[in-house]
């Protein structure tokens, strides 16, 4: 066959592939979407996905089924995702901790900038610090003091090695020059039932994961890692007000597997959006300690790839690593 006789041949095969990749993001979505949250039932980020999940329902024309797959600091749930069929049916609902996991781990099977693909910023949280209701501190300043006073004896519950809560414990250790011993658990449930129980001192956590133990007086609130105080919590002083500057909000996004349509992206993004206007959520999520996100698509890209170099030199100058 001659080469002119080839191409005639491949042109209306490339059209046809082109009319069906543009044909399949305009029908979609055709059946339900897994939204996998790589995180225990209960903290943050499961109350954020459900919230976002139900309403985004309606929207697509299909349901949004949320599916906890915790692990390894949220690694296993990320690649899950990461290595899905790019066809907008299994998307991932993760915290900022994707942005320090490529830091923290000698290897991840992901490339996190390069296999995923920022969707929407749907909200974020202060880190709040809490503290069983028998530790002789109630303000950072008496936390600091004692601390001094009796090193390493202070014990911080994490929801695992890497997390946040484990990083901002960094932060406040190296702010204050005080030495707190971590104790890492495997997920959020098991950290706040050895808190409640007394077994370990303090945490740190997002308000949606503490505010229910506050409310009942099973845990006390210490400080909140905001620039101000928050309405939820109003009489609760910030970290700030001992250290100034001192901020660590933690932020809830959707992602994508690289690859997705820009149509499908674009279908998502409109609906999350759409999402968080709605009065449910409007007013759920103030109660919750969440500030619906009001970053656009390019916003969060942008914040995105700033935390995966922000963490990276942090991580570094802490010289924290972990055996993974």
């Amino acid at each position: 066959m001659k080469p002119i006789t080839i191409l005639r041949g491949l042109f209306p095969a490339l059209f046809l592939l082109g009319c069906s990749m543009s044909a399949s993001a305009a029908d979609y979505p055709e059946r339900p979407i897994r939204m996998i949250a790589p995180f225990a039932p209960g903290g943050g980020s499961d109350v954020v996905a459900r919230l976002v999940a139900e309403k985004m329902g309606p929207l697509l024309g299909q349901n949004v089924v949320v599916e906890n797959r915790p692990g390894a600091s949220s690694i296993i749930g990320t690649d899950l995702v990461a290595k899905a069929s790019p066809d907008g049916y299994t998307i991932l609902m993760t915290n900022s901790a994707i942005t320090s996991n490529p830091s923290l781990y000698q290897t991840l099977p992901y490339d996190t900038r390069k296999d995923l693909i920022p969707v929407t910023y749907l909200a974020d949280a202060p880190t709040l610090l809490a503290a069983h209701p028998s530790v002789p501190f109630n303000t950072v300043p008496e936390l600091v003091a004692y601390a001094k006073q009796h090193p390493n004896e202070v014990t911080v519950g994490t929801p695992g090695a890497g997390q946040m809560s484990h990083l901002v414990a960094e932060m406040v250790s190296q702010a204050s020059d005080t030495k707190l011993t971590m104790v890492h658990y495997k997920g959020t449930a098991n950290s706040i039932n050895d808190l409640v129980g007394g077994t370990i001192m303090m945490s740190f956590g997002t308000v949606p994961g503490f505010i229910n133990f506050i409310e009942s007086k099973k845990l006390k609130p210490v400080a909140v890692a905001s620039r101000e105080r928050i309405s939820v919590l109003p009489n609760v002083p910030t970290i700030a007000e001992t250290y100034p500057g001192f901020e660590m909000s933690v932020w809830f996004g959707v992602f994508v597997p690289a690859g997705t349509p820009d149509a499908i992206v674009d279908k998502l993004n409109t609906a999350m959006l759409q999402a968080l206007k709605d009065p449910t959520i409007q007013a759920r999520f103030p109660e919750e300690g969440l500030r619906p996100g009001n970053l656009s698509h390019e916003q969060f890209n942008a914040l995105f790839r700033s935390d995966l170099d922000k963490w990276q030199t942090f991580i570094r100058e802490r010289n924290i690593h972990l055996n993974k």
